[in-house]
């Protein structure tokens, strides 16, 4: 591991979420210009000190197609948009394969490593109205989609299904100790100031588990919710940081990493993510230990990756991360207080950009009346199965 930090040579300072919206009505690369204005208002720069900007480009859905400023967008596409006078760098790529938060952390590498003063992360979402979000369309099949494809088995709640399927059979995670977690993280939503695409109603343990089955063992309330969204973040230096309107949120660690075999089927150990080769060395390149989080930001693209992250990170040893979390630890006022905005699950799939964003708020006291009485360290992760991103913050 390398023995090189990026710790606190940059900071988030501000931060524009268009809300989340089964239907927006709008181009998508109307709610990414709306989001990047939010961002540099609350900032409070102009777009002329922007120099850097990042996305990754994709609508969010497979095999669709996709036209720029309709249902997708990319760094170019952005830079001439938003009226930026040209930028020091820019990128169409991710760290780690998250494309919102790893957008960020793109951008804090760069304004780190000095390659920018000032970067804006971007990221939009756009869901399909004429087909299912998870449709396979084309008549083709390349490369290791061809193995599956064409069998019915081309979509990711059906190849995740399998890794759940093996993690409850060798630990004995039940749904029931999962669904604490999803039916808190539905009350966390109701909270949420911002528009989400989930009901704005509580759920019980009782419809979690009734509810129909998306891929055995894994039903509707297991799976975030598609969405047409976009949210946008300002990096900039530490010392640009502390003369600028919103309280600088701090970036102690950036990391990333990936299995010996990185594809979603054959991985080589269905029990663990590439979460866990990401976190080796998370904290001491953090200078923070798992007991020094007042919270955690965690991607719930599918429920159960909760457990696995909780592994990974420390916060349950292997194995015991679904009692953990079946204890309800996880809700706002237990051990680990995690997705206070309701996380994808209910806010809407951005790829993790909503949770750095509620990480933020919530770092600078402005997460209204989600606040946390304590929140000065916090950990944000994106990413499942063969992708995955983390950031630790603190004020």
């Amino acid at each position: 591991m390398s023995t090189m930090t990026l710790r606190d040579r940059a900071a988030i300072v501000g931060v524009g979420h268009t809300g989340c919206f089964r239907d927006a009505g709008v181009p998508m690369g109307t709610l990414a210009l709306r989001s990047c204005a939010q961002a540099v208002e609350d900032a409070g720069l102009t777009l002329k000190e922007i120099d850097g900007f990042c996305t990754a480009g994709g609508a969010g859905a497979r095999d669709i197609s996709t036209v720029l400023g309709w249902n997708d967008i990319s760094s170019e596409y952005m830079i001439e948009a938003l009226g930026l006078p040209g930028v020091n760098w820019w990128a169409n790529a991710p760290l780690g394969g998250v494309p919102g938060m790893g957008s960020v952390a793109m951008a804090v590498v760069a304004v780190a490593s000095g390659l920018c003063d000032t970067a804006l992360a971007c990221r939009i979402n756009w869901r399909p109205k004429a087909a299912g979000y998870g449709h396979v369309g084309r008549l083709t099949a390349s490369g290791v989609n061809a193995f599956f494809d064409p069998y019915g088995f081309g979509v990711f709640p059906q190849k995740f299904a399998t890794w759940w399927r093996r993690y409850m059979h060798e630990f004995g995670a039940t749904r029931e100790q999962l669904g604490t977690f999803v039916v808190q993280s539905r009350q966390n939503a109701l909270l949420n100031d911002k528009p989400i695409a989930a009901p704005r109603t509580p759920i019980t343990m009782d419809d979690y588990l009734s509810a129909r089955w998306v891929s055995e063992p894994l039903g509707l309330l297991d799976c975030d919710y598609p969405c047409d969204g976009a949210a946008a973040v300002v990096v900039t230096t530490a010392e640009r940081a502390r003369d600028l309107k919103q309280k600088p949120v701090y970036v102690s660690a950036v990391a990333t990493g990936q299995g010996p075999r990185p594809d979603f089927v054959f991985w080589h150990d269905y029990t663990e993510m590439a979460c866990h080769k990401a976190a080796e060395g998370i904290w001491e390149k953090a200078g923070f230990s798992p007991q020094d989080i007042d919270m955690t930001q965690i991607y719930d693209g599918f429920s159960p990756f909760i457990l696995y992250w909780m592994e990974a990170l420390g916060f349950a040893k292997r194995g015991e991360a679904g009692p953990f979390v079946g204890s309800g630890a996880l809700a706002p006022g237990g051990m680990l207080p995690t997705n206070l905005n309701g996380g994808q699950l209910n806010e809407g799939r951005l790829h993790a950009m909503g949770h750095v964003i509620e990480a933020t708020l919530q770092l600078q006291r402005r997460a209204g009346p989600r606040q946390l009485k304590k929140a000065e360290v916090a950990l944000t992760a994106g990413g499942g199965m063969a992708v995955a991103c983390i950031l630790v913050l603190h004020t």
